[in-house]
């Protein structure tokens, strides 16, 4: 049965209550914390919940809702239904919701819930601002099953199991949380009707207080949470993806086993790049322990960056999956004498991506770039856009623009594209975002990387610009507002940015920022100029004024960049970047007449070079820990005069956008032929940097995007595709086609150098390669 969150649970007080052991992770107030402190001993705890109860007849449905505070799993009748919540700020959260009918069974059944509070800061997962009772671990459910009720209260039963030995991160770099898991202290059929739990105790029901002012209530909604609110991004699939190949080799194999104090050492291949749990199937005698990791590479280094495992077989039934997500190539595993790894694989817990949108073309090379960076940002599309899967799984602010724009043109599921600017948008108290959202590196006291902040405004513009949506993106104004303005302080009297505070990162490769940054400067105005349009079209003209305002000074002042043949990355050298002048044309910072200028050196490839620090970085080699820090920028040794410093794959996004702007549309076809070197190094998803990072970043998949935007040339003529615009530039490809998904259906293109052919829903503007344009009512045949 089919049926919405608020149909069964409309807004206002929950029938469950707040329910935990009867020990949260708070203790009790004092003098210096008068809302009491968290305790480190109870970090990583987890707790068993169940509820049995008895039905006579089974209903058509049985709609639940469940959230906890860190982590939960819920389970019917020893079934997985649901696992959350979806990645959330520090005081908000959310629900995951269902249908348990199809669970359920006449006579005895049981709802049962693995529940985790963290405590430490994970990539995932950041503290709220507890209250007395809450924000230490904490769980409310609630199901209905006919007439009756299953709410979370006293008369659920809870046990804190000794099989998990509370783990903590290694360092705030590598912060994923170990797991140490003994099977012999847990009975497997916990969550199954029939398990004795007369010796487990009553769980404790959690009466939210506040310090001041408010009524006691166990029932959400509650301080520090607020209104609990449905998932905003679908559920993760769960495809169990097995090992290619299982393999036991000591001898060559002893680096390995070193590092896992095991003498045998497995490694599983699974032949790409999965994300999601390691499960492994074990045959050994009861207390032989296992341990290991999923790694992007079989190296002793790769471990610095994994959340590994350790598992104490209990001699039967031995099937371990690991609690947090993961991602890698090779499931590296230390195996005691007499004990066997039966099978492994991983469970890919992802977003969906619906068929229907897709792009072929003559040049096989460009339909596997195409296919892997769809895979890639796939492999990085979990509650939230994360930059690897690998190593760190943060949501970074900036780095979630490529991600989300691959969707907009490639996934007709849009939920993550529209609720990932809303989770990144919580500012620090002065405007400015965080590095990254809803983890650890959200923490105030990291610095920010301004740049970052600039990307997410490109991202709101992807919502006005493709959804429409004047509610969505005008909630988003005032943050957007608060990182323009947080910038202002900054304005010298020549209308630029001078000693911005913070990392000003622009990208891996070696763009000078010292003193006024010309990347910065135009990024600043790109976001100036997103704003004002945003605006406008929300009737907000005052605030359209200052944006255009501001912009102009940046524009006058970025004239003393221009050196009489290029932009200058600062005021100070004479180093020039395609990062400069690629963000000055999306800008609208360069003169018509200079648009040629800025048009060559951006064509000219034979003058483009790459430097990274992440070229000497990777688990490929040392680990990620064992080379210079990345923040570290090489001053220019190379010939300034000559060379121009080129994009590493993120930053190749605004490249193609500025050759678009500048007529050279064509030519993007051809540059994302780049790609090939990536697929060399990795050919099932694409790595952070031409050289080095992580072996899959979905900040590196823009050819994804482009392809369609650029080489197809599908985009909305009217925010909402009220209107599409349609402008093949097919460069060296003789034909091209694909579909690209709308709030009003699929629209598809065929172009070859003659003639295209469009199929649309909705009015269509049709842009000739001679500047010439027609218009069709929706779709048709024309002839160039």
């Amino acid at each position: 049965m089919s049926f919405t969150p608020r149909d069964v649970f409309p807004p206002g007080r929950w029938r469950g209550r707040w329910i935990w052991t009867g020990r949260t992770a708070i203790g009790a107030p004092t003098a210096e914390s008068p809302l009491g402190a968290l305790d480190p001993a109870a970090f990583d705890g987890r707790v068993l919940f169940r509820r049995a109860f008895t039905l006579k007849t089974v209903p058509s449905s049985a709609p639940f809702r469940v959230t906890s505070d860190s982590r939960h799993v819920l389970y019917v009748n020893g079934v997985e239904a649901a696992r959350g919540p979806a990645r959330h700020g520090p005081r908000s959260l959310t629900y995951d919701h269902g249908d348990a009918a199809p669970l359920l069974r006449e006579g005895e059944n049981v709802v049962a819930v693995l529940a985790r509070f963290h405590g430490h800061r994970t990539p995932w997962w950041e503290p709220t601002a507890w209250t007395f009772t809450l924000g230490g671990g904490s769980l409310v459910a609630e199901l209905r099953a006919g007439d009756a009720w299953i709410v979370t209260d006293g008369s659920w039963r809870c046990a804190v199991p000794a099989a998990w030995t509370p783990s903590a991160p290694r360092s705030l770099l590598v912060s994923q949380i170990p797991e140490v898991f003994d099977a012999r202290l847990l009975d497997p059929s916990w969550n199954l009707p029939g398990f004795d739990d007369r010796d487990w105790e009553a769980a404790t029901v959690l009466e939210a207080r506040a310090v001041v002012g408010g009524e006691p209530d166990a029932r959400p909604p509650s301080d520090p949470f607020g209104p609990l609110l449905p998932r905003p991004v679908p559920p993760l699939g769960a495809e169990p993806r097995a090992a290619r190949t299982v393999e036991t080799d000591p001898g060559t194999r002893a680096g390995l086993a070193a590092r896992l104090g095991a003498p045998d050492v497995v490694v599983a291949d699974f032949g790409q790049v999965v994300s999601g749990t390691l499960r492994v199937t074990v045959r050994g005698e009861p207390g032989a322990e296992v341990s290991g990791a999923l790694l992007e590479v079989p190296a002793p280094a790769a471990f610095d960056a994994a959340g590994g495992f350790r598992y104490t077989c209990r001699g039967r039934d031995d099937v371990f999956e690991q609690s947090d997500p993961a991602g890698g190539r090779y499931a590296v595993l230390g195996v005691p004498p007499g004990a066997r790894v039966e099978r492994v694989e991983v469970v890919e817990r992802l977003r969906p991506r619906p068929e229907g949108p897709f792009f072929v073309c003559d040049d096989p090379l460009l339909n596997e770039i195409h296919r892997v960076g769809l895979r890639t940002v796939d492999l990085t599309a979990h509650d939230a856009y994360l930059d690897c899967p690998t190593r760190e799984q943060r949501a970074w602010t900036g780095d979630s623009v490529v991600h989300q724009s691959v969707d907009l043109v490639a996934n007709p599921d849009w939920r993550l594209a529209r609720h990932h600017p809303s989770l990144a948008a919580q500012p620090r108290p002065d405007g400015m975002l965080p590095m990254a959202a809803a983890g650890d590196f959200a923490d105030p006291r990291l610095p920010a990387i301004p740049d970052w902040a600039l990307h997410w405004i490109r991202s709101v513009h992807n919502l006005h610009r493709y959804t429409g949506d004047r509610a969505l993106v005008a909630g988003l104004m005032p943050v957007a507002e608060g990182v323009l303005r947080w910038f202002t302080p900054f304005l010298g009297r020549d209308g630029l940015l001078h000693d911005v505070t913070g990392w000003v990162l622009i990208d891996w490769s070696p763009v000078q920022v010292r003193g006024a940054s010309a990347a910065l400067n135009a990024l600043y105005a790109r976001g100036l100029q997103d704003f004002a349009e945003m605006a406008e079209w929300l009737g907000d003209l005052g605030r359209a004024r200052w944006a255009r305002d501001v912009h102009e000074g940046v524009r006058r002042g970025f004239e003393s960049f221009w050196d009489g043949r290029r932009y200058r990355d600062t005021l100070t050298t004479r180093a020039a970047s395609e990062h400069t002048s690629a963000a000055a044309v999306c800008a609208g910072l360069v003169p018509a007449g200079r648009a040629d200028a800025v048009r060559d050196l951006l064509l000219d490839r034979d003058a483009m070079f790459t430097r990274s620090p992440m070229g000497r970085r990777g688990t490929d080699h040392g680990g990620p820990l064992a080379s210079d820090p990345v923040t570290l920028r090489a001053e220019p040794d190379w010939d300034v005069d000559r060379l121009v410093v080129g994009a590493q794959p993120f930053f190749r996004y605004v490249v193609h956008d500025a050759l678009a702007l500048l007529g050279a549309a064509g030519s993007v076809a051809w540059l994302c032929r780049d790609w090939e070197a990536l697929l060399a190094s990795g050919p099932t998803a694409f790595r952070e940097c031409w050289e080095g990072g992580s072996y899959c970043h979905g900040w590196s998949a823009t050819p994804s995007r482009d392809l369609l935007v650029h080489t197809l040339g599908v985009t909305p003529a009217e925010p909402g595709y009220a209107r599409v615009r349609v402008a093949p530039r097919l460069g060296h490809l003789r034909w091209a086609r694909g579909a690209v998904p709308s709030p009003h259906g699929l629209i598809t293109v065929e172009a070859d150098r003659e003639r295209a052919t469009v199929d649309s829903p909705v009015p269509v503007e049709l842009h000739h390669p001679d500047g010439t344009t027609t218009r069709l009512p929706s779709g048709g045949t024309v002839r160039w």
